[in-house]
């Protein structure tokens, strides 16, 4: 990954990732520098706008399609 800065581009590499009550938390390094990024549930919703349509449709429909595949192999061995 790569980060925008004033000073250039820099490389951002991931250490730890953390799902939360509060949020999701990215700890890294950017360059040289430790990194932090905190993405609280209300900010789904400004995020959800940035993915396509088609993509979130896309994303919604194979998700549903593994929950059914799941549903129907577990009835089948039951």
């Amino acid at each position: 990954m790569r980060v925008s800065s004033p000073i250039g581009e820099l490389p951002f590499d991931p250490t730890r990732l953390r799902v939360g009550r509060g949020g999701i938390e990215i700890d890294g390094l950017m360059g040289a520098w430790p990194a932090h990024v905190h993405v609280d549930y209300a900010d789904a919703a400004s995020l959800a706008r940035l993915v396509p349509l088609r993509a979130a449709a896309g994303l919604a429909a194979g998700t549903c399609a593994l929950v059914l595949a799941r549903r129907l192999r577990r009835r089948r061995l039951a």
